[in-house]
Formats: C-alpha cells, structure tokens, sequence
C-alpha cells in the first residue's frame, strides 16, 4: 500500500535491508488464530452453554465480555509504550500465560462476580496478546516490511471464528463447557507464548536509551496537537460502532426484514471468508492501493450495502452481498487502523501512538452492543438502528478522507 503521496514500502531505506521472514510472520499469525480463537470467540459458545447449565440470562454473561473489551481499551496504550520501551517478546508471553490460566479459571466459576474478575483479567490478558501488540513487535522489528507483515498475519487470524467456533462446540459437546475451557487454555498456552518467546528472540533490539524514551513520550503529544489524530479516532470509533453492531444484530435485524433464520446464519457465515478475500486483495496490490483508497475501501462497502439492503425488499442476493462487502470492508479497515496513523503522522513510536487512538476504539467496541440494544428498544425495532449506523459510517468515511487530506505534507 502506497502513502498518499504515491510511495511504496519499495521505496523505504529498510525494504531491501531485510528479507521478508515468512516463517516467523507465519508462525506469528497462527498464534494470532489460536489467541482470538481461545480469548474472544471461544465466548459465544461457552457461554450459551454456560448458561444453560447455571441459568444465567444472556445480558449478565455479555456483560462480563463487554468489561473485558474495555479493559483491553483501557490497557493499549500502556501495552504500546512498554513494547516501545522493551519490545513485546516478555509481554506477550506474559499474556499468553495469563490467558491460559484465566482460562482454567473460567472453567471453575459458579457465581457472575467470578465471570467478571475473570474476564477483567482476559481484557488485559488480550491486550497484551491480540493484535495491537504483535503489530506494533512487527512495526518496530521490521520497519520496512511492517505493512506486509501486519497484512499477512491478519490474513490467518481473520479464519480465528471459521476455525474455533466449530471447535469450541466439539469440544463441548465432548468434555462439557468446563473442561472444554481447560482444553482450549492447553492449546492457547504452548503457541501463543512459546512462538513470541522463541521466535522473537534476538529479533527486537534491546532497552532503549533514555533519549529514546523521551522522543517516544513527546510522539502521542506531537500527534495530539494536529487534526489528523482526532480525525482517524473520529473515523476508527464510527466504524468500531457500525461493525460491532452490526455483528451482535445481523441475524434479528435481518429477521426482521424478512429472511429467514437458514439465509441469515449463512450470510453470517461469509463474513470471515470476505475479510480474508479483502487482505489477500490488500496484500496482492498493496503497491497499487494509497492510504486514502484503502481506507475507503474499509468503510464505504459496508455502508453502501447496508442502505441497499435497508432501501429494498427481502432478497438472498442482497443478503449475501451485503455480508461480503462488510467482511471486505472489516478485513481491510483492520490493516488501515493498523498502519494509516504512523504513514500519515510518523513512524517513530508506533506503539505508543496507536495505543493512544485505539484505546476509544476498543471502548466503543465494548459499548457497542449496548448502545444497539438501547436504540432498539427505543425506537421498537432495528429500523432506527439502521439509520443511525448510516450516519455513524458515513461520519466514518467522511472523517477517514478529511485526516489524510489534513495530514501533514511531508507525510502525505
């Protein structure tokens, strides 16, 4: 992917420095599939069992995810000034050991409160494991492969729902929603932190110096004074809004335009192929695609189809449509929130200046299903729902294209 004045990761001092490492951005995304799989949606099938079994109603147990999206929020920008500071190879082990013991704590819980502690300590577990941190590893090891790499190792991590969902049902069904917890802390523990920790060593560079701390803390404020960082927060938390929404509702909001329960879980179902399709598309022609493009190409597709979908009549081709512009869309906003904050405001610091701009982003992924929720119930149906998250895209886009016609020159 280009910069907006047309340049390519080609014409970086690093690109020809380093060779790409395939296997270890390879063995990277596969803890990325396991860490999503095991600490996020792993949730949906453990809890409907979960409940079951203890009675508990489906608003108490979401809850309980909502806190740990929040944490996770909360603790990005902590997580990108310690990966700036020291590297993520120590933190992102750390991680992976609580989650697997959090994990195992999970599979004991019979009381809410318990639910919660728990998942308090998985928002802090992912915060340090998912995504943020293994792209800002990436950014900072590999400076002029790092868009490539944050593309291929999103390429793997985005099959996390395709793989685990169906195996976090087998495993209930074989062992019980209990010891199925304990199986997936098994699975989690040895490849999200044996890989970080044997693959990354030896990979980063030491502590950094003490000017280097201070030119690292100086960066988030440097940012903060220009309109380009308020505008991609702006951008990022409409579409954490429209997305999250979108997946806690698809299958009652098309319920209630009239398809049936069969067309709307397979519609669902093509959301996670099309985030692929839309990184493989990014990674093949990412020379050809500018910041401005790409990250239109995240938000305008859901938005466009979820109108049309809204405007006319019940259609399967609709249906299906719509899902696959909205994976495509989730599968490159992902790689554009990932790298368009250090192409149109700097490099330098990447960890701790994405972890000042996602924090609202996961807050507003944490609310989000909430906030859905409040407005069905105040406008009695997901008429309203749907408007509103036209106008929360549009917002998006608009303040996507205003950031990087307001970044500054030397940048763009």
């Amino acid at each position: 992917m280009k910069d907006g004045a047309g340049r390519s990761d080609a014409a970086s001092p690093f690109a020809a420095a380093v060779r790409f490492p395939w296997e270890l951005i390879s063995a990277l995304a596969l803890a990325q599939l396991v860490a999503w799989g095991t600490l996020f949606y792993a949730f949906a099938i453990i809890s409907e069992a979960m409940g079951r079994e203890l009675g508990w109603a489906k608003a108490e147990m979401s809850g309980a995810l909502s806190l740990g999206l929040a944490v996770t929020g909360i603790s990005a920008y902590g997580v990108g000034r310690w990966i700036d500071r020291r590297g993520g190879r120590l933190l992102m082990m750390t991680g992976a050991v609580l989650g697997a013991v959090l994990l195992a704590l999970w599979s004991a819980v019979t009381e809410t409160w318990q639910l919660y502690a728990v998942w308090a300590g998985i928002g802090l577990a992912s915060a340090m494991v998912l995504y943020d941190p293994v792209f800002a590893v990436v950014a900072r090891a590999l400076p002029g492969h790092y868009r490539r790499a944050i593309t291929t190792i999103t390429l793997l991590g985005g099959l996390a729902s395709t793989v685990f969902i169906p195996t976090t049902h087998l495993l209930v069904e074989m062992l019980g929603w209990r010891h199925a917890l304990v199986a997936l802390a098994l699975i989690e523990l040895p490849l999200c932190a044996g890989i970080p920790w044997l693959l990354l060593r030896g990979r980063e560079t030491g502590k950094l110096p003490a000017s280097a701390h201070a030119a690292h803390r100086g960066v988030v404020r440097r940012a903060m004074r220009h309109p380009t960082f308020w505008l991609l927060i702006v951008s990022y938390v409409g579409a954490a809004l429209f997305q999250t929404s979108m997946l806690f509702n698809l299958v009652p909001m098309l319920g209630e335009l009239g398809f049936t329960t069969a067309e709307a879980v397979a519609a669902y179902a093509c959301i996670g192929p099309s985030q692929v399709l839309g990184r493989i598309a990014l990674l093949t022609l990412e020379r050809h695609f500018t910041t401005m493009v790409a990250g239109l190409i995240g938000t305008i597709p859901p938005l466009v189809g979820l109108a049309v979908l809204s405007l006319a009549g019940p259609s399967p081709v609709l249906v299906f449509g719509f899902a696959i512009a909205f994976g495509l869309g989730m599968g490159v906003k992902t790689i554009v929130q990932a790298t368009a904050a250090p192409e149109l405001l700097g490099r330098e610091g990447y960890g701790a200046l994405q972890g000042a701009i996602l924090t609202p982003v996961h807050v507003a992924h944490a609310v989000a299903p909430f906030a859905a929720a409040l407005v069905w119930q105040l406008g009695g149906g997901y008429e309203l729902v749907q408007q509103l998250l036209i106008l929360v895209g549009a917002a998006s886009a608009v303040a996507f294209v205003l950031a990087v016609l307001f970044a500054p020159k030397h940048q763009r």
